[in-house]
């Protein structure tokens, strides 16, 4: 499991919050979970606003051992860890960026577009080389994609010949030249249901690769949650089989696993009454609430989705700004960038 670097700790723009003790005055966590009840440190970055670096939306966080890469829009910026702009790496206005992986062997961003074009560039924005996805994965949609233990992996999708979708979990070298392939199935939850083809992330649990794709439906997440737990289905043997036999597929999963907690969410928009956030401990079998936790350390409000800073699951994040930032951060107003929170889970 990765964790992030101990000089997170040292820096001095960089401020950790511990805590011990929680409580809250009446009816503050009726509905909510404190976040202390699942971590016990916290690392707050304010990310360097300048003319060069002025974020809107923040998607896929993404970090190495020193480096920090947040999406805004169609760009990706580079920052370290006390939250300096480095560069901005940029994929063009007239493309769309899709989804994104970080190369920290060779400092490459990789980049995937709405075109199933795959670009390559340097850490410090110099595009490298392209390679057109279908014409080495005929038929094939890329889904997500994930650079981890030197090579590249893809999750795609096709149209079967009954008309039926699949998806597949495909391992590339770094010319974009397939090495392995292998069709995703279902977790059997003892039901019939509906997976979440939408929506297809790569993650790493036990040095071996997963596809996740959350519960569309939070009614019986706790109860898929359990028979998952008491099946075995997550057991290592059972997650991944194929790593032993090339004709068994891989499991798509409908939880983000770490050491101690399974985690899902799905988050459609503010008022979408389908949202949730789902974490389950698995060391005190106990649930939290889905509609999410409040922040009992920065206090800057209700934190409605946790999500992996890494393939490794080792660290999740949540990012605020203007309003959710007056009480620990007051001088940062409308028009600065937004604040990454680093969540360490408890082990």
């Amino acid at each position: 499991m990765r964790k992030l670097p101990l000089l997170l700790l040292s820096l001095a723009i960089i401020s950790c919050v511990h805590r011990e003790n929680v409580y809250f005055s009446s009816g503050e966590s009726e509905s909510f979970d404190s976040l202390s009840a699942i971590s016990q440190l916290i690392t707050a970055i304010p990310l360097e606003t300048n003319s060069q670096c002025i974020l809107t939306e923040i998607k896929q966080v993404k970090t190495t051992k020193s480096d920090i890469f947040v999406r805004s829009g169609n760009d990706i910026y580079h920052f370290n860890y006390n939250g300096s702009f480095i560069n901005k790496i940029s994929i063009g206005d007239n493309t769309y960026l899709n989804k994104y992986a970080v190369d920290s062997d060779n400092q490459h961003i990789i980049m995937l577009d709405s075109l199933s074009m795959i670009h390559f560039f340097a850490y410090d924005g110099t595009p490298l080389y392209t390679k057109n996805t279908e014409a080495t994965l005929s038929d094939h949609t890329v889904l997500d994609l994930a650079y981890h233990d030197h090579f590249l992996w893809v999750v795609t999708k096709k149209i079967a010949e009954n008309n039926a979708i699949e998806r597949w979990m495909y391992k590339l070298d770094l010319t974009y030249k397939p090495l392995e392939g292998t069709r995703l199935a279902t977790v059997n939850l003892g039901r019939f249901y509906l997976d979440g083809i939408s929506t297809s992330e790569l993650y790493v649990a036990d040095n071996k690769m997963y596809v996740y794709s959350p519960f569309f439906h939070k009614e019986t997440i706790l109860k898929d949650t359990l028979h998952l737990i008491a099946s075995g289905q997550l057991a290592q043997n059972q997650l991944f089989p194929y790593m032993d036999n090339n004709d068994f597929p891989a499991y798509s999963l409908p939880l983000i696993l770490s050491t101690r907690y399974l985690l899902t969410s799905y988050q459609i928009n503010e008022s979408e009454i389908a949202n949730y956030f789902f974490c389950y401990d698995t060391k005190n079998n106990k649930s939290f609430s889905m509609n999410g936790f409040i922040d009992d350390f920065y206090h800057t409000g209700i934190i409605k989705e946790l999500l992996p800073l890494n393939p490794y699951n080792g660290d999740y994040y949540f990012c605020k700004s203007g309003n959710d930032l007056s009480k620990s951060f007051p001088k940062r107003d409308a028009n600065s960038n937004p604040v990454l929170f680093v969540v360490h889970l408890n082990g």
